[in-house]
């Protein structure tokens, strides 16, 4: 017998919300999860490549760790990916190379951890490749598919002197602000196009005689 003081309405929402998470699709990742500015985002990459040592530099800078190494995705109501880690016993522990397994909770605070939370951007860390071409101006948009989600993907190549910290704060403050309704690789794009048509343009590439 199932006695509570919640009315009728109250406990079947809950109760469907439960059995909605236990049976959602799921899959396991291989990639570090964090919140960085409000926004889920899942680091994928080949193993070494940094996952790890950038989320710990987010963490210090005040951002928060969901899973590290393993991260658990589950999909709701079709179009939500929820990510969380897989080990409640292992918790929000860290594995830096060279330097062992850290508690992040320990050693940061609780105000540097959640359980779970929504991916809302993939970023893939991936050893610079001189021979590939990267978009540097961000009108080529990428998607990843998670379990038939479709994630905005950034592509970050590592070399020696980058900044991946700042460079993943300022890639989750431009989420935000495409969520919001701006995209500035497209505002940029626009103005130089109108630019082009104008004749401040055609006077500075061609001289009055050719007309």
């Amino acid at each position: 017998m199932l006695i509570t003081e919640l009315n009728s309405m109250e406990l079947s929402i809950r109760i469907i919300r439960i059995l909605h998470d236990i049976f959602a699709p799921k899959m396991i990742m291989h990639g570090v999860l964090v919140e960085v500015f409000g926004i889920g985002i899942l680091l994928t990459g080949e193993s070494g490549v940094g996952k790890s040592e950038t989320a710990l530099s987010l963490i210090e800078r005040g951002h928060r760790l969901v899973a590290d190494d393993v991260v658990e995705i589950h999909c709701l109501n079709g179009s939500l990916l929820m990510g969380q880690g897989t080990n409640k016993v292992i918790g929000h522990h860290m594995e830096i190379r060279g330097l062992g397994i850290i508690n992040v909770t320990h050693l940061f605070g609780v105000g540097a951890i959640r359980d779970k939370k929504q991916i809302q951007l993939v970023i893939q860390i991936e050893d610079w490749d001189p021979k590939k071409v990267y978009d540097r101006i961000g009108t080529d948009e990428l998607t990843m598919e998670i379990l038939g989600v479709k994630i905005p993907k950034l592509e970050i190549p590592v070399k020696p002197g980058r900044n991946l910290a700042i460079i993943i704060e300022t890639a989750a403050m431009n989420e935000r602000l495409k969520k919001m309704g701006y995209h500035s690789a497209r505002e940029f794009n626009q103005n130089i196009l109108r630019w082009l048509e104008s004749e401040s343009a055609r006077t500075m590439f061609f001289s009055r005689d050719d007309y």
